[in-house]
């Protein structure tokens, strides 16, 4: 916040100097050139009385030439008054307090005071946030409450960024408030600062599958797995993952491997079981088998030259390769913030039977429409993939730069 006040103050005399010099010197340069020319025009004066008193026009010249210079003395005296005037230290400081109370009257009523107070209120309120949520938390602990912690964690570690179990809580957190961008930005410093990132990949690749890479957090967890057969929380994430894909088969699986490394008696024993019954429900009320098919997760990002748009919507969609511009899979993305990853599946069918595992190869498609529709190439921009077989998944990148 010193910084801030700082940056105010030093601001405030910039904009003092522009303001007030060029004024003060403006008068000066004017004073002094309103001086050269009554000089000029005194000289000019004398020259033409000193040819009037040669022709005999004149019967007392000496008389005039001292009214003459009298006049000019008068002149000169007046101007510098006025320029003295003009550089005076009270209509400086007079200005100064003008400028300083029109700013403030400005900040006041369209800056971010009260959030800039707020931030302050919280930031200072760490130890009993933390005490709050984490070491007592009862009934009384609000959404609200953790928002908080999380404001005041984020700027302790804005100062002291190289705490791993700051960042870890701070991911964790973010994760429990379905923050996937924020989450996986700090669970990411966290694993740089341990000299054992794999006690952090589980909550990392739950970040992951909600920021839309699901293959790279599907084998990350499988990774875990392999090692730590028996890690609950990478189970509980494997069968989330599969139940964010609508595969509630998956899910089931998943939920019933959990249950056969946990004892009857563990706290979320009931819990899992209550879980299998929801996956079977929806099996039943779906009466369809589960999504197959080749599965692309697609990192997306613009290039420089592609303007900005708000309301733009960004359409993801495949289409056959050898022919046909009729999507086969597509998805809609409101406000997209680049660069960003998606995954398209065999879910996202237009027409369940006429979906991307029905051809050899397609090609994927990313397309900025500013209108909102994807058929009015008003102002758009797309990108597209090569052409991809079908028959594996596959993550590959996708550049928007060419418009329509």
């Amino acid at each position: 916040m010193t910084l801030f006040w700082i940056l105010c103050a030093g601001l405030t005399l910039l904009l003092a100097l522009i303001i007030i010099f060029p004024l003060t010197r403006g008068r000066a340069e004017s004073s002094h050139s309103r001086n050269e020319l009554n000089t000029q025009l005194y000289r000019q004066r004398i020259k033409e009385l000193e040819q009037d008193s040669e022709l005999g026009l004149l019967e007392d010249d000496e008389a005039l030439q001292q009214e003459l210079q009298k006049s000019l003395l008068d002149d000169v005296v007046t101007n510098e008054t006025k320029a003295r005037d003009g550089r005076s230290p009270l209509t400086i400081i007079s200005a100064l307090v003008l400028m300083i109370a029109v700013s403030a009257g400005v900040y006041w009523q369209v800056g971010a005071h009260e959030e800039v107070a707020e931030w302050q209120r919280v930031s200072g309120n760490l130890q009993e946030l933390s005490r709050k949520v984490l070491i007592e938390p009862d009934e009384s602990v609000t959404e609200q409450d953790v928002r908080e912690l999380i404001l005041a964690l984020r700027t302790r570690l804005h100062q002291d960024g190289d705490d791993y179990r700051g960042w870890l809580l701070l991911g964790r957190l973010s994760l429990e408030m379905r923050d996937g961008e924020t989450a996986r930005e700090a669970l990411e410093k966290a694993i740089k600062l341990t000299d054992e990132p794999e006690a952090v990949y589980v909550p990392y690749a739950e970040a992951l599958a909600m920021t839309g890479e699901n293959l790279r957090a599907e084998q990350m967890i499988r990774n875990v797995l392999v090692s730590q057969p028996g890690n609950l929380e990478a189970w509980s994430v494997f069968a989330f993952m599969a139940v964010q894909q609508n595969d509630f088969e998956q899910a089931r699986a998943r939920w019933q491997q959990m249950l056969e490394i946990m004892s009857p008696e563990h706290p979320r024993y009931a819990m899992i079981q209550r879980s299998i019954a929801f996956a079977e429900q929806q099996m039943s009320s779906n009466q369809q088998a589960p999504v197959t098919g080749p599965r692309y997760q697609i990192e997306i990002n613009t290039g420089t030259s592609v303007p900005y748009h708000p309301g733009a919507v960004l359409f993801v969609f495949a289409v056959d390769a050898n022919g046909g511009e009729m999507p086969l899979v597509a998805r809609r993305i409101e406000q997209p913030a680049f660069p960003l990853s998606v995954t398209l599946s065999n879910a996202d069918a237009m027409v369940p039977d006429n979906n991307m595992s029905s051809r050899d190869e397609i090609i994927i498609k990313a397309r900025i429409a500013p209108s909102g529709n994807v058929t009015d190439v008003t102002n758009a921009w797309e990108g597209r993939s090569g052409v991809l077989s079908t028959s594996e998944d596959k993550q590959l990148s996708v550049i928007i730069d060419t418009p329509l």
